[in-house]
């Protein structure tokens, strides 16, 4: 009797104990809306890989997207614009690339993508035919008589959303053929005709410091997304009534806004990266997009101004032996090469060769690793300048060939034309600067 009585206390401790280890939190209730916005692409269709582990790309995009998707969940997808960058290397360039992108945009299913000032460098009425016929709704609200409309309306989940976008009159058209007027006085004539009850989301194209200063603090929206060559997302924030997203530069990660039945949405980011696989359909149609750009004529050399014809790096040793070494040692040595063995597909696009050889695009640069493979390096003409000249110039006449006043530092805009945020994310000038040093200090 006694021992019953000692195990009651114990039988009734593990009763309980098994009754709370039973009972679990309920499942969090799944979002009413989820919202994939995306920054610039700037062009990048897929990362370069010039630098490992790099993220983003429209494969890995349309991958995430079909994923959230499957979740049963409204998915509102959409862009910030600038969908393309620089067509300098090809005339062509900047048509295929856009068409391609938007494509793209379709084929995720993007409801709405705003209109960015590198994207109007086409030609407004240009973009506008691509986009019809893409089936993309581009939007920009601000742009006097431009072939844009300013908002859209759809919806989801038996939810109406409504969309407008504006570009920051700083960043402007580069064309001039658009005007661009006050972003808030056009989102507010915009408004006027929204659905009641529905989801209000403006896309700024511009920095988040400019949306909150262009845009006033009672300007009934939900949601504010914003971004300009933004490398690290600030939080959620909020600007009067409205949520503030933060999109990233280069589409690296994707800003997912969730919006519960109850309560305040939370943001999370979506990396894109080497763990996300990439949609088959959008893997064809890049790769589709490097067949047309490697199909393109070559366009005209441009002719070289001074020095003669280039000669390679290895021209330059017989004389500068010891920073010949240097150069061997650097990952500019042989380049070309190693990107051919890496990424075949991609070596010889002119978007990429150009970084990766001497002389790109100029009478007696780099031709091909058959014709020219003494050019196929980042070699010393690269920053130099050609060096026929100084080459067989007499010896009085080659001190100070290449070097430019204020140098080292007067060589950082001149090395950021390849080592950029896109292509070397991360990259420190200085740091690298120390890597290839091959000259003497000056006293």
């Amino acid at each position: 009797m006694r021992l019953l009585l000692r195990l009651l206390p114990l039988c009734a401790l593990l009763g309980w104990g098994g009754l709370a280890y039973a009972r679990r939190d309920p499942a969090p209730e799944p979002p009413s809306l989820v919202l994939l916005a995306a920054g610039e692409t700037l062009g990048h269709l897929e990362p370069c890989e010039c630098v490992s582990g790099m993220s983003g790309g429209f494969p890995r995009r349309l991958s995430v997207v079909a994923r959230e998707g499957r979740d049963q969940v409204p998915v509102l997808h959409l862009d910030t614009g600038n969908l393309t960058a620089s067509s300098a290397n090809h005339p062509r360039l900047l048509t295929l690339k856009t068409q391609a992108a938007l494509e793209l945009l379709a084929r995720g299913g993007a409801q709405a993508a705003a209109v960015g000032e590198q994207d109007l460098r086409l030609g407004a009425q240009a973009l506008a035919r691509y986009a019809k016929e893409a089936g993309v709704t581009l939007l920009l609200a601000n742009a006097e008589g431009g072939p844009f409309p300013g908002s859209t309306v759809v919806e989801l989940g038996g939810r109406k959303v409504w969309v407008a976008a504006v570009l920051d009159p700083e960043l402007g058209d580069p064309t001039g053929e658009l005007e661009l007027g006050d972003p808030d006085a056009a989102l507010r004539r915009e408004l006027a005709d929204a659905p009641e009850g529905a989801l209000r989301v403006v896309l700024f194209r511009g920095s988040r410091a400019r949306a909150l200063k262009a845009l006033g603090a009672d300007l009934p929206v939900q949601v504010i997304v914003c971004g300009n060559e933004q490398l690290t997302p600030g939080p959620l924030a909020r600007h009067g009534e409205a949520w503030v997203v933060e999109t990233v530069r280069d589409a690296r990660s994707l800003a997912r806004l969730a919006f519960p039945p109850q309560g305040d949405p939370t943001l999370t980011r979506v990396p894109l990266d080497e763990q996300v696989p990439d949609d088959p359909w959008a893997r064809e149609r890049v790769d589709r997009y490097y067949d047309a750009v490697r199909a393109l004529p070559e366009p005209e050399r441009k002719p070289v101004k001074a020095g003669g014809s280039f000669v390679g790096a290895r021209s330059c040793a017989g004389c500068h032996q010891e920073q010949f070494k240097v150069f061997e040692g650097t990952k500019h040595r042989g380049v070309q090469a190693r990107v051919i063995e890496a990424r075949p597909e991609v070596a010889d696009l002119a978007e990429c060769i150009r970084c990766h050889v001497t002389g790109f695009g100029y009478e007696s640069g780099f031709e091909s690793m058959e014709l020219t493979p003494h050019l196929g390096e980042v070699g010393c003409e690269s920053c130099h300048g050609v060096g026929e000249a100084h080459v067989q110039a007499p010896p009085q006449g080659k001190r100070g060939f290449g070097v430019r006043a204020g140098f080292p530092e007067s060589w950082r805009a001149h090395c950021m034309q390849c080592h950029d945020p896109s292509n070397s994310p991360g990259f420190d000038f200085e740091a690298a600067l120390a890597k290839i040093k091959h000259w003497k200090d000056r006293r």
